[in-house]
């Protein structure tokens, strides 16, 4: 019997977090780990206890679900749970599910930070589509009883069928539809998805309520909606062969219903269609030639589909009963290709529709090969954690490192450079994780090199594979790859403009293309880790006006790779005697509102090196870098190397030469701090530890600082990585520039609590 060979998937979250975990279809029951359309509370009555049903999704292999609340509750009084059950007793709406279910997952917080799972996505489901002028001081209670919590909303009624027995699901009138707009902005501006329920018709006719979802498509083109049930099966528009070729009561056939989401789906980009309720097997999935056309579809459009279960998890049902939807929704999986497997099954289309509602979690799995060997593979989405603890610079989808507690370190001020390890992996830095940092028993460096050049300024670089293998072995589990936007002559043999003084390095795209082909080509070594962030490197602020078309084409010809621009020379004296990096005209800086625009539109950070002065003056050019803060407040500055530090400052036994002293530098970055809320620092390059880190009196004020500002700080290590210099070299900047100094503050877990 199908059911009885079917058993609880083998995966767990513990396979997703191993470089090496293989999901091989060949011998796996290829049902879903994501339970997408989940009920834990019934219309009436008393549901499964929430622990229980915790332990039926883990044993049933279900790692991610989505919590719907039932937004219709039957009388407290009645007897009765399910409506089918009880024509003629009305049925309300209700915030009650919504309620319990939050406050059931607060309950068992510590059972659900289990590294087995489930991970749970909360939905409302109260929202009344007959009352839409409520629903918004509804779902701003809700929230504020349950701060970002709630990432999903539905399942929602527009037509059901099924309920009008019980007084509820009649059509939602469609000139009303326009009146949703406040908390349709609402659900957009916080990025939530709206899952309805819309019946497509009955034996009547087959379309008859099309025209309400046609019109919902077209008045929110860019709200996402997940139109549930395979886009409105129901029981109304009974399921049964009407022919030999035939699913659908005429005039609406397979072929029919296929044809309508397809095209809905090509019209409506926002759209996604809902694979929920045990139904659909019985009807469409038990026969192949029935199945057919949906599989062929699914295949086609594998970006849009989503699993799920439509399980009612009331106290009368019995765990097997859960298994058995999961298993008869999960069918269809069997026969799709290898991407819609691992985006619906596997749970990628329903990460990235949560977006930057929920952390998008960086899978490691593979896909099955005709050798019958599997290679790990990782979702498609690149941005999967923030690169540092603040979160100003955290973009769409993007999680953070809150969730990973640290133990405080002890005495040792500089790690072992024989043990440059770290135990963290990508994993650790999902919401939710468990992961304790040891700063008692860990080296304490960063994690994130958003500082890195993969390309010299001339001459070849280290292989892009064996710097991937040295982020790794460093313990980098993601990077910014700066390209360096000026090269040496290509016939000069050398790779360093500090060693060929007079030979010119002129502005050039070369590394940003190469960078970007590199990544490209090396997708499946990604696979693997690091995370990698492209950066526009090519900007010539001398000639502002050429680098909005130069960034329209990079971005057309690499389309939503780059997100990063830097490192940009606002002045760098290092480079005066290769004709580059003389400070810019302070009045040109008016000039860049194009391309700053544009930066801030797809807010996209800036990284400026720009030198803060020298021993004759120690601030010369920091009215430059005032001037940019000042007329460009809204976007993201990152100011380089401590904010200005360089070799033309020279450090020595008191850092920076009067007037610039230690204190006046600190200052500088404190009075910039407050004032720019969009401002941060890197703290790239080793020297920093050559004339700071290394000297307790020199580095406690820039401790101090970084402490008080510790959301405003980002770590990386400048190496340039020319084919000369060897992994040591790598892992040595790497101990100076990114080895944390044990006074800053952390998150520390003592006596198993974490806390500031």
């Amino acid at each position: 019997m199908f059911f009885g060979l079917l058993q609880a998937a083998p995966l767990t979250l513990e396979d997703f977090q191993k470089q090496n975990a293989c999901y091989d279809r060949a011998s796996s029951d290829n049902w879903a780990v994501v339970d997408a359309h989940l009920h834990p509370r019934p219309f009436g009555g008393p549901p499964v206890a929430f622990t229980d049903l915790i332990g039926r999704m883990r044993r049933a292999g279900i790692l991610f679900a989505t919590l719907y609340g039932i937004g219709q509750r039957l009388p407290i009084n009645s007897t009765c749970t399910y409506y089918l059950d009880c024509p003629g007793t009305k049925i309300t709406p209700s915030l009650k599910n919504d309620f319990f279910n939050a406050q059931s997952v607060l309950d068992n917080a510590a059972d659900l930070a289990d590294p087995v799972g489930p991970h749970i996505t909360l939905s409302m489901s109260f929202v009344d589509l007959h009352e839409p002028t409520a629903n918004l001081e509804k779902i701003k209670l809700m929230q504020s009883e349950f701060p970002g919590m709630f990432k999903w909303v539905g399942e929602i009624n527009l037509v059901k069928q099924a309920l009008w027995p019980n007084s509820q699901g009649l059509p939602v009138r469609q000139e009303s539809i326009k009146d949703w707009k406040p908390f349709m902005d609402e659900f957009r501006r916080q990025g939530l998805p709206l899952a309805l329920h819309s019946d497509l018709g009955n034996e009547k006719n087959g379309e008859q309520f099309l025209p309400l979802m046609d019109k919902v498509l077209e008045t929110y083109p860019d709200n996402k909606i997940i139109w549930v049930h395979m886009a409105g099966l129901s029981k109304q528009l009974n399921p049964q062969l009407a022919s030999s070729l035939a699913l659908l009561q005429r005039p609406v056939t397979i072929e029919d219903h296929v044809s309508m989401i397809e095209e809905r789906l090509n019209k409506h980009p926002k759209l996604s269609i809902d694979l929920s309720w045990d139904i659909l097997y019985d009807e469409l999935y038990s026969s192949k030639s029935e199945e057919r056309p949906y599989v062929n579809l699914i295949n086609k459009y594998p970006s849009r589909f989503l699993s799920g279960s439509d399980h009612v998890a009331s106290a009368d049902k019995i765990e097997e009963t859960y298994r058995n939807e999961v298993n008869k929704t999960s069918a269809i999986y069997r026969d799709l290709s290898d991407t819609a497997f691992r985006n619906i099954a596997l749970g990628q289309n329903y990460f990235d529709l949560i977006g930057g509602a929920r952390t998008v979690l960086s899978w490691l799995l593979c896909k099955r090969f005709d050798t019958g060997r599997c290679r790990p593979q990782f979702h498609s989405s690149s941005h999967l954690c923030s690169k540092f603890g603040g979160k100003g610079l955290r973009g769409p989808g993007v999680s953070g490192v809150e969730s990973v507690c640290l133990r405080r370190a002890g005495s040792s001020r500089f790690p072992d450079l024989s043990v440059l390890q770290t135990s963290l992996t990508v994993d650790d830095f999902k919401q939710g994780s468990s992961t304790c940092f040891d700063r008692n028993t860990s080296d304490q460096w960063a994690v994130v090199d958003a500082h890195l050049h993969a390309r010299p300024f001339g001459g070849p670089p280290v292989p892009f594979h064996e710097l991937m293998d040295r982020l790794r072995r460093a313990g980098i589990l993601f990077t910014t790859l700066y390209g360096i936007g000026q090269r040496l002559p290509i016939d000069s043999n050398c790779t360093y403009y500090l060693d060929c003084p007079g030979t010119p390095v002129k502005p050039s795209l070369k590394n940003d293309f190469f960078n970007a082909q590199t990544v490209l080509d090396s997708s499946e070594l990604l696979e693997a880790g690091p995370v990698v962030t492209l950066s526009m490197s090519f900007f010539d602020l001398q000639k502002p006006e050429t680098i909005l078309p130069n960034m329209a084409l990079l971005q057309r010809e690499f389309p939503g790779m780059f997100t990063w621009v830097g490192e940009i020379n606002l002045v760098k004296q290092a480079l005066w005697n290769n004709s580059q990096g003389k400070p810019v005209p302070i009045e040109s800086i008016l000039r860049w509102a194009e391309f700053m625009a544009e930066l801030r539109r797809q807010d996209i950070p800036m990284a400026i090196h720009m030198d803060l002065g020298n021993e004759k003056n120690g601030r010369q050019f920091l009215p430059l870098m005032d001037k940019v803060l000042e007329t460009y407040p809204d976007n993201k500055i990152i100011w380089v190397h401590m904010a200005g530090l360089s070799k033309q400052l020279n450090p020595k036994l008191a850092l920076l030469q009067l007037p610039v002293t230690i204190q006046n530098h600190v200052k500088v970055i404190q009075d910039r701090l407050e004032k720019y809320p969009n401002l941060f620092i890197d703290l790239s390059w080793d020297v920093l530890y050559d004339n700071i880190y290394h000297d307790d009196a020199e580095e406690q004020p820039y401790i101090a600082l970084i402490n008080n500002y510790p959301t405003r700080f980002l770590s990386g290590s400048d190496h340039v990585a020319a084919a000369s210099k060897t992994e040591a070299g790598y892992s040595q900047v790497l101990s100076c520039s990114l080895g944390s100094d044990n006074t800053l503050s952390w998150f520390v877990r003592e006596s198993g609590r974490c806390f500031v």
